[in-house]
């Protein structure tokens, strides 16, 4: 299962969705969407630029867990 790591970018950067929002146009709800981790289909292009935001990698964004 992937599990998303996005809460934990969001508190080490004290930072905000709505300023993950403004500056890169991601939509709300798809950050949203990914803060929740369920039933989620994230595209190339998003995380492109969550990595340019937070100057990080996939690895730190989501993560594959064994069930």
């Amino acid at each position: 299962m992937i599990e998303f790591k996005l809460d934990d970018l969001i508190w080490r950067h004290r930072t905000t969705a709505e300023d993950i929002f403004q500056k890169t146009g991601i939509g709300k709800s798809t950050i949203s969407t990914i803060r929740n981790g369920k039933n989620i289909n994230i595209s190339i292009h998003t995380l492109d630029k969550l990595c340019k935001y937070f100057h990080c990698k996939v690895g730190d964004i989501m993560e594959y867990v064994e069930d």
